[in-house]
């Protein structure tokens, strides 16, 4: 029927009414308002035309139908074009991709075999006639290197000739010419360490059998995920075995399915747990039901060919002790050659990671240090297991296998936890054993795809990161928020002197504010146990052999450190220079620790030597010239700095005091007998005062206290203190651990006839709780009331008084030890020492932001 009869047919009931009603009616019915002759939608003119049958609707709809289908057509058509390029472009990438691939495992191959015959040919040359013949020469050479570097130190070592003569002769005069011989060939004497590669434990040479320690209340579990390869297993369960001794642990081995079965082939292996899966789930899956099958407060993901060194273990564990957000802790990845694998890993901007280190000597001091990393690999990780289950374990999408454990440690992070590498923790690492190292075949194919998709799981995360290859080592401290470079005379030794004790905690409150810390010794000595536990502090320790010379340290990686700390002045001459040429950008700040040339100036007078005054005055000259020379000076105390604002008026000069924490005091007065003298006796104020005490003081401390002993703790004691003991005076020398005597003995004496500086053993009692009596040398700048927080005397029988009184009036005890740990807390503690640092930050940023503006300025004017 046509739209014309099938209208005329519809409107045939209403000819019948009157016209105008008809009109009125047959528009409400068959007419819609808003369907006129225009431009609509399609949809409206279905809406109009079809459903309410409006003519002239339909009728447009029928024009624009047409039209509709060959838009549509070239639509699909280019739609169809568009889809064949990106598949053809797609096949092209996947191509270059694959070709990429190939020429990166031919390059790889390529390189191994050129780095293999470069061995060899050295080792052919090192074995040559010619090569024994020359070196004479060889050797003549190198001492002429070294004869011109020390040439161009000679300037500084002649200006700090003279004072260095005074301090020898005091040595000499006070401890004797032995303790002075002893002295210079400690400084002279170098013990560098040789370099070269030391070659790891191997496979295991055969299955053996083998008990593996397993306990009922398992602090750790270990995961071992195999498939084949039975005889790194077992070298892996032999290492095992030991950590077991020290750790309580349980061992669960997940054979994933491997065609002979690895319970089979270690049969001869007992208190180990074999889990075998029923199919094959690869790494992340077979990972993931051990985990859930595990006892332990601790998991530790450890590949079958991972060889735990000794002690590994309690490394690990010890980062969780000692860093409550920690989320994991990975170890020092080792190749059985002895090259490094792995110190922890940086991921780059494209998702892609390095395996920092690799390849390099395993010894080198950047390698050494605990630090934050953005992963550490999943051959060995020790995370704890409600963790690890509270995040769902490893990520299925990356099944089976790579990139698991990089996806593992960003979702730490993400979930408020810190990621630590730990270098103490050595494991030898086969890699490769199970599935090879080919990127296109086998498992390790999915190494390239899961790149991919953690790149963009995680693209807001990785826009922080750097490009490829860009800057490596300042990407491996990527968290730092400042680079400091610190270099004192010797090593930190905190057991037996108060600077390194103020030094070594300054650093630590450095680090609690977000900074990196590089610490090298002038001498570039490497001294145990001190730089071992400066870099579990997480301090990038450096020393010989590999940094040759301070000149050639700030040469190469001057650019990298926006501070740089110089500590005494005989340091700071030195160096002020080649900071300046190659660190232009760093703020360098001068480290007095205490004045030297005051001291040495009191100590003159005290003797009436006129030697000793002329060794003080040239001291002062280079002391001062450093304060001029430096963008900030530290002293101690604001008695110091007043007197270099005299000195110095124009010279920047912060306080940067010595730092204690108020003890517990455990023992009562009742409980406490005897009096403690506390010194390192390398420092020459302490040897006077050893003396004084044994000839002015004990002997009548004897005749007033009888039976009271007083103890002279202390390392480095000379023959000269040694000989001090006799009857009331026990010279005990070094003790590693001071805090048991500050609980045993009831008074510590500080008779100090001269020096300069804050005097740690007078602050360090009062943190444990000890009252003291002291000279007033003794708590020159230290804020301390007499009467109220110490006693003090200057002569023998005054303070012989001082410490009758204290030692049997408990009521004056239990005051004075209550008021010296409020001094503590009030002068010396770890906030006052980060609003020092605080203050600093602020001045290196200024003068980082008009350094910034200059260059801005500079290069416009150019362009």
């Amino acid at each position: 029927m046509s739209p014309d009869a099938y209208r005329q047919q519809l409107l045939a009931p209403l000819r019948r009414g009157a016209g105008a009603a008809r009109r009125e009616l047959a528009a409400r019915i068959w007419f819609r308002p808003e369907a006129r002759e225009k431009q609509v939608s399609l949809e409206d003119l279905y809406d109009a035309g079809v459903l309410s049958g409006h003519v002239p609707s339909r009728e447009q709809l029928e024009r624009r139908i047409p039209r509709f289908d060959a838009e549509l057509a070239e639509a699909n058509a280019h739609l169809a074009q568009t889809r064949d390029a990106l598949t053809n472009q797609l096949t092209r990438v996947e191509a270059e991709l694959a070709d990429a691939r190939r020429a990166y495992d031919r390059h790889e191959r390529e390189f191994q075999q050129a780095v293999d015959g470069w061995r060899a040919r050295v080792r052919e040359l090192e074995a040559s006639t010619f090569w024994r013949m020359t070196l004479p020469l060889r050797a003549l050479a190198h001492r002429g290197k070294l004869a011109m570097r020390y040439a161009r130190t000679l300037p500084a070592h002649a200006r700090l000739l003279k004072p260095r003569l005074a301090t020898a002769r005091q040595i000499a005069k006070d401890e004797g010419a032995v303790e002075l011989l002893r002295r210079i060939r400690s400084k002279v004497a170098a013990r560098p360490r040789p370099l070269g590669l030391t070659p790891r434990p191997g496979l295991e040479a055969a299955i053996h059998p083998l008990h593996v320690p397993s306990s009922e209340k398992p602090r750790v579990s270990v995961i071992v995920p195999t498939y084949g390869e039975d005889l790194h297993t077992f070298t892996c369960l032999k290492a095992l075995a030991a950590e077991a001794a020290r750790v309580p642990l349980e061992v669960i081995v997940m054979d994933d399915c491997a065609p002979q079965p690895a319970a089979e082939v270690l049969r001869a292996v007992t208190g180990v747990r074999f889990e075998r899966n029923a199919a094959n789930l690869g790494f992340l899956g077979n990972c993931n039901r051990g985990a859930a099958l595990a006892r332990g407060d601790y998991l530790l993901i450890l590949n079958n060919d991972a060889v735990l060194g000794p002690g590994a273990l309690e490394a690990l564990l010890d980062v969780f002790a000692r860093f409550p957000r920690a989320g994991a802790a990975g170890a020092k990845l080792v190749y059985p050659d002895g090259r490094l694998q792995e110190a922890g890993a940086i991921v780059w901007r494209d998702g892609s990671a390095w395996n920092d280190g690799r390849g390099d000597d395993p010894e080198r001091p950047e390698y050494n240090y605990l630090r934050e990393a953005d992963y550490c690999s999943a051959a060995c990780l020790l995370v704890p297991k409600a963790l690890f289950e509270a995040l769902g374990g490893f990520d299925e999408r990356y099944s089976p296998a790579y990139c698991e454990d990089v996806d593992l440690c960003f979702r730490l992070r993400e979930a408020g936890r810190n990621v630590y590498y730990q270098p103490a923790a050595e494991v030898v690492h086969f890699e490769g054993a199970s599935h090879g190292t080919d990127l296109g075949h086998g498992v390790k194919r999915h190494q390239v795809e899961n790149q991919a998709r953690f790149a963009e799981r995680w693209k807001p995360v990785l826009a922080a990161h750097r490009v490829n290859g860009a800057l490596p080592r300042l990407e491996r401290d990527r968290h730092a928020c400042r680079r400091i470079l610190l270099i004192e005379a010797c090593m930190l030794t905190p057991d037996q002197d108060a600077g390194s004790v103020r030094t070594w905690r300054l650093i630590k409150v450095m680090q609690e504010m977000g900074c990196k810390v590089t610490f090298v010794a002038a001498n570039l000595e490497q001294r145990e146990p001190y730089h071992a536990q400066l870099q579990q502090e997480g301090v990038e320790v450096l020393y010989a052999p590999y940094v040759r010379s301070i000149e050639e340290l700030v040469k190469e990686r001057g650019a990298e450190f926006d501070i740089v700390i110089l500590a005494r002045y005989y340091v700071a001459s030195r160096y002020i220079d080649a900071v300046r040429r190659h660190a232009p950008r760093a703020l360098l700040v001068f480290d007095t620790i205490d004045l030297h040339y005051l001291r040495n100036r009191r100590l003159a007078q005290l003797e009436k030597n006129a030697s000793l005054a002329q060794g003080a005055e040239a001291i002062y000259r280079h002391e001062i010239d450093c304060v001029q020379r430096c963008d900030v000076t530290w002293v101690v105390s604001e008695v110091e700095r007043d007197i270099l604002a005299r000195e110095v008026p124009r010279a920047c000069v912060l306080v940067q005091t010595m730092i204690h924490s108020p003890a517990p005091t455990r023992a009562g007065f009742a409980g406490r007998e005897g009096l403690l003298f506390l010194g390192g006796f390398r420092h020459p104020p302490n040897v006077d005062a050893a003396r004084w005490l044994a000839r002015e003081i004990v002997p009548r401390l004897r005749e007033r206290l009888p039976g009271v002993t007083t103890s002279l703790v202390g390392s480095n004691a000379p023959k000269a203190v040694l000989e001090l003991a006799g009857p009331g005076l026990d010279v005990v020398g070094f003790v590693p651990d001071l805090a048991p005597w500050f609980e045993r003995c009831r008074v510590s004496v500080s008779p100090l006839r001269y020096g300069a500086g804050i005097k740690g053993k007078v602050n360090h009692a009062m943190s444990h709780g000890l009252p003291v009596v002291a000279t007033r040398a003794s708590i020159e700048g230290m804020h301390l009331a007499e009467g109220t927080e110490v006693l003090v005397a200057d002569d023998a029988d005054a303070f012989v008084e001082a410490v009758v009184r204290l030692y049997g009036d408990e009521a004056l005890w239990n005051r004075l030890s209550a008021a010296g740990i409020a001094n503590v807390q009030r002068h010396f503690s770890t906030d006052v020492a980060a609003r020092g640092l605080e203050k600093l930050f602020e001045i290196a940023e200024r003068r980082a932001a008009a350094a910034a503006g200059q260059r801005l300025t500079s290069a416009s004017r150019a362009g």
